[in-house]
């Protein structure tokens, strides 16, 4: 039987497939002659202690409004694919966790996971980095008002945010003084309910928010991102620009300081965000940029991605 690759993630009718990372990691699995399995959180369940999902096998293809086509539906046991990769994007609600526990019955003797749904849960994209403090610009995280308030007081000039967002929904540049300081945090702490993250403003975002690509605790290619002019944020979600760029020695430096955390968690794709120098989040949930890096650097990180998932098949699986 073939290799069986499973997607949990957005649907799929609304995924931008120029730039999608998923979808690199679809065309690069049928091209090898794999199946390509597709579902929801919705469509996960649990009977007894085996995992199973109502999946749809689908044929992909890089043609604008007709991108992939139904094969079949079916239910499939988890415990008896090749991969699981657990793809969908923020916010971590109590339904994204329901998801993770369930996969975590997943057995790691026979599947390989894309990420590990415990370091899903574990691995908060704002706060893990904090793990490293020396590498990063002055962070906290809180949900009192007056705390962060004396944070900004302290530092100027403060970039907030939400921590259970992403492609830069929610971020806001906050200086010392500016009157609407309050009611912005009254907003994004829901009156106090949900902590979020304050982060030192570094000017030099302008010069490029690099995301660097790392597969199995190795650095494999970064993409430089420019905000657009009217614009706080790189993301490419919100018209950040995408540049060709090449690993430097402090990205270097990072990634080692990360890689034996990233092995001992099972996180085999990752991306992370460097500004100036500073890393400032790690992205584990679901890490964009293989098909800007193939682009700008004929880097094909999907490949590389399944190179090593081929090379990390438990034994098991394979016999």
């Amino acid at each position: 039987m073939s290799h069986r690759f499973v997607f949990i993630m957005d649907p799929i009718q609304r995924i931008d497939i120029q730039g999608d990372s998923s979808f690199a990691l679809m065309l690069e699995a049928q091209s090898r002659g794999c199946e390509v399995w597709y579902g929801l959180m919705k469509d996960l369940e649990l009977l007894g202690d085996v995992p199973y999902a109502d999946l749809t096998q689908i044929r992909v293809q890089q043609i604008e409004g007709d991108h992939f086509t139904v094969i079949s539906k079916e239910k499939i046991c988890l415990n008896e694919v090749t991969a699981i990769f657990m793809r969908k994007d923020p916010p971590i609600d109590a339904e994204y966790f329901a998801s993770t526990f369930i996969l975590d019955f997943v057995s790691r003797d026979k599947v390989v996971m894309v990420n590990d749904p415990r370091s899903l849960r574990d691995c908060n994209e704002k706060i893990f980095a904090m793990r490293w403090p020396e590498m990063m610009p002055p962070t906290m995280v809180a949900r009192s008002i007056d705390k962060i308030k004396a944070f900004i007081q302290k530092h100027q000039d403060v970039v907030v945010k939400p921590l259970n967002t992403s492609g830069g929904a929610g971020v806001v540049r906050l200086s010392h003084g500016d009157k609407n300081t309050g009611s912005i945090l009254e907003m994004l702490t829901q009156l106090e309910m949900n902590a979020i993250v304050a982060q030192a403003f570094l000017s030099k975002v302008t010069e490029g928010d690099r995301r660097v690509l790392l597969i199995g605790g190795e650095p494999i290619g970064v993409i430089n991102r420019r905000p657009s002019d009217d614009d706080l944020r790189s993301n490419m979600h919100v018209g950040g620009v995408a540049e060709a760029a090449g690993l430097n020695s402090r990205d270097l430096e990072i990634c080692q300081a990360l890689r034996s955390e990233l092995v001992r968690l099972n996180l085999p794709f990752v991306g992370i965000d460097i500004i100036d120098g500073y890393l400032t989040e790690i992205n584990v949930t679901s890490p964009t940029g293989f098909q800007e890096l193939k682009r700008l650097s004929n880097i094909d990180g999907a490949a590389l991605l399944l190179d090593w998932i081929e090379a990390h098949q438990p034994s098991s699986a394979s016999e």
